[in-house]
């Protein structure tokens, strides 16, 4: 009827969900394994029209004054609801309805069946008895009784002795119970009582009273508590509390109980205003095993934008000593992190051209890094970048340039002003290229301190480099069609000409510049330093070939594979610092790529650098992966890198894989294992068991700690209730980190 609304019955899942600071969301995977609901909607067979009148039908109709009795067989439709009954009374004067008996009700997306119940339809009231009810809304299932259901006049929906579970009709796996449930549609708020959440007949959370919001509105509130465990941390429980301060301002505050080293709090606060969202994380321990020292980590974030070309960022992290991330963090990643980066960024781009202003700052975390090897602050940093339309003859042109400042503690600090315009002429055709190119760049440098140089050379206050080059890009394509369903196999030659003259850069400062590690691109790179410290002379010819199979049904890429080197007309004069050796060979090492989908379920990828003067492999990686279907997953990686540092040269494989056991249990594991050191560097398994409604999860995780020589190890272990916020450590992003092509679709 009228009255018993979607939006009603719907109030109900909504409370409990938010008890637990959950969602009315069930997953994909819920509602693909959950067996079919008990009823089924045909919203054809009676459609909500407005101004639709009530037609009703029973085997004998008994008027009496203004009421009518409906006996056997009795069905009332209006608006796009059913009311089924044995017997039932309506008044047409008053819309008033009432059943003595059982009955079922049914409209979109939802069934009630109860043993009767009195409705006005006119004001919008109505009151049952003893109900079941199942949802089905967009997929969502959902199922539940109540031992009374009723509107009031003040538009409160009250129920009692209420239950909800996403678990089909009579599977009482899960589900939460109230002894009474108020509900205010108007203001979206919901109080209940005395209410339980139970699991396998265990109960697992018990409040006395507690309120939650009913609608998309935030409210504040308890959310699902976290169970944790971790070597440097002990036993762990997180107990988050939401508060919505306002629409624009909300914070999440939780306190971290950890057995080995005290109570954390942790707080989030995050505020949307018309330029984007800014969020602001904070964390504070008196450590216990430090003796009560404190120990912080603090984090600002931003995204947003002024216009649609004008966009924000900030990033800004600090902690409180170098041993914060790997003692509180909870990943082989975190702990490992040499800098912490406070970044803020104007960017704005229009039409191609593109304008960055930045100020960036670091924290090293690890003290053990030399003050000198330390990066420099910009304060600030401006990098622009224009480019023109096609030029008379065909002719284009486009210019970048720089300006920022460099600061530092105790060293040579400075002003770097950095322009290159550059003129091409591209020749475009099908089955060819040509570019030649010329560039000129100018750098400018106006230095602070150069008398704590730590080189050598002595530097001057003021300094300018003046350089020109030359390059020709130039490519074939050749193809031909393989079989009768138009697949094509290409052949694309290419070569690269580089011309760029000797300048002694001795005297200039390093205050960003590093070398590039050699690969396929790096071929076609005019620069084989980053940044604009360093200039690299060039006299050199790269060549290139790759080949490529097409799908002729798909266009799909099915195979591509590269090769190339370099040759040397002249030495690498240019080093970064004055120890650095000068490169003689007149030959680089072959690099080459190979990418390739053997078949539907097997993916290859590869990449080699290879010196031929020495005959060995510099660096080399091989992955293979093998995906049936999206929960059958194996992946191996093989990588390889001998660098003339020892501290970079090592050998590894990493194995990953996940794996479903029959309909319901699921394996996933991870070995990342050091060939060179003889030792795991991460090893992780997890075994999860997923049925129609609830899922349980558990993972153990050793990962080596950031001093390289110890191991640090964590459990995780999870409960999903589905449609509930999941009881217990972020089991899916622990996976998606781990095992490539993993997705968590268990909610």
């Amino acid at each position: 009827m009228h009255l018993i609304s979607t939006g009603l019955l719907g109030a109900l899942p909504v409370a409990t969900l938010s008890l637990l600071g959950g969602s009315l969301a069930v997953s994909p995977v819920q509602a693909a394994q959950c067996p079919a609901t008990r009823f089924v909607y045909e919203p054809g067979d009676f459609d909500p029209v407005p101004g639709q009148k009530v037609e009703a039908r029973a085997d004998k109709f008994t008027a009496d004054g203004d009421l009518v009795t409906l006996e056997g067989n009795t069905t009332i439709r209006y608006q796009g609801r059913q009311l089924a009954a044995e017997n039932a009374s309506y008044n047409p004067g008053t819309g008033e309805v009432s059943v003595n008996g059982a009955l079922s009700f049914l409209g979109e997306g939802f069934r009630l069946e109860s043993n009767e119940a009195y409705i006005d339809i006119d004001d919008d009231q109505f009151s049952t008895g003893e109900s079941d009810y199942e949802l089905d809304i967009n997929g969502k299932r959902a199922s539940g009784t109540a031992a009374a259901m009723a509107r009031e006049p003040d538009g409160h929906f009250t129920m009692q002795d209420a239950t909800y579970s996403t678990c089909p009709p009579g599977d009482e796996s899960w589900f939460v119970k109230a002894d009474s449930i108020d509900l205010d549609t108007e203001q979206g708020v919901g109080f209940a009582r005395d209410l339980r959440l139970v699991f396998k007949g265990v109960p697992l959370l018990a409040l006395p009273a507690f309120s939650f919001p009913i609608s998309d509105k935030r409210k504040s509130g308890f959310l699902a508590p976290v169970l944790a465990r971790g070597d440097s941390t002990g036993l762990e429980l997180h107990l988050p509390w939401y508060w919505n301060i306002r629409p624009d301002l909300d914070a999440t505050f939780t306190p971290r109980f950890m057995t080995k080293r005290g109570t954390q709090l942790q707080s989030e606060l995050r505020y949307m205003n018309r330029q984007g969202l800014w969020t602001l994380d904070h964390e504070y321990l008196n450590d216990r095993e430090l003796d009560g020292d404190s120990r912080y980590f603090t984090q600002l974030l931003h995204n947003g934008s002024f216009t649609p070309d004008l966009t924000s960022t900030i990033v800004a992290r600090r902690v409180s000593d170098k041993d914060y991330l790997e003692d509180l963090g909870d990943s082989l990643q975190v702990a490992s992190i040499t800098h912490l980066e406070q970044r803020a960024d104007l960017n704005y781009e229009h039409d191609g051209s593109r304008v960055l202003t930045r100020l960036q700052s670091f924290q090293t975390v690890d003290e053990d890094i030399e003050p000198e090897d330390r990066p420099h602050r910009r304060l600030p940093q401006v990098k622009a970048y224009a480019k023109s339309g096609r030029l008379p003859l065909g002719f284009r042109s486009d210019v970048d340039g720089e300006f920022v400042y460099f600061d530092k503690d105790d060293a040579v600090t400075g002003t770097r002003i950095d322009i290159r315009p550059r003129l091409s002429l591209p020749i475009v055709r099908d089955a060819w290229f040509f570019k030649p190119s010329v560039s000129h760049r100018f750098t400018y440098y106006s230095l602070n301190n150069t008398s704590l140089n730590n080189t050598t050379e002595q530097l001057e206050r003021t300094n300018s480099r003046n350089l020109d080059s030359f390059s020709v890009d130039s490519g074939l394509f050749f193809d031909r069609v393989l079989d009768e369903r138009g697949s094509v196999q290409t052949l694309e030659p290419r070569l690269f000409y580089l011309k760029v003259p000797y300048r002694d850069q001795s005297d200039i400062p390093v205050f960003d510049s590093s070398e590039f590690d050699f690969n396929i691109s790096q071929l076609f790179r005019e620069n084989r330093f980053s940044g604009a410290d360093r200039i690299a002379d060039a006299n050199q010819f790269s060549m290139a070939l790759t080949t490529r199979m097409i799908d002729g049904v798909n266009g799909q890429e099915r195979f591509r594979a590269s090769i190339g080197q370099v040759r040397y007309f002249d030495d690498r004069l240019v080093t970064l610092s004055s120890t650095d050796t000068v490169d003689t060979r007149d030959y680089s090492d072959f690099v080459g790529e190979v990418e390739t989908a053997l078949t539907k379920d097997w993916n290859g990828k590869g990449s080699i650098q290879w010196n031929p003067d020495e005959e060995r492999t510099v660096r080399s990686s091989l992955s293979l992966s093998y995906r049936p279907q999206k929960d059958r997953i194996l992946n191996f990686t093989h990588r390889v890198v001998n660098s003339d540092s020892d501290e970079d040269k090592t050998e590894q494989i990493d194995l990953s894989g996940l794996w479903a056991l029959g309909s319901s249990w699921r394996v996933a594991s991870r070995w990342n294992y050091s060939l060179d050191a003889d030792r795991s560097i991460e090893s992780l398994l997890g075994l999860e068991y997923d049925s129609c409604c609830w899922a349980v999860r558990f993972a153990a995780r050793r990962y080596i700690a950031d001093d390289g020589e110890d191991h640090d190890t964590s459990i995780y272990f999870q409960l999903v209730l589905k449609g509930l916020a999941p009881l217990g450590q972020n089991y899916g992003a622990l996976l998606e980190n781990a095992i490539l092509g993993y997705r968590d679709d268990v909610q």
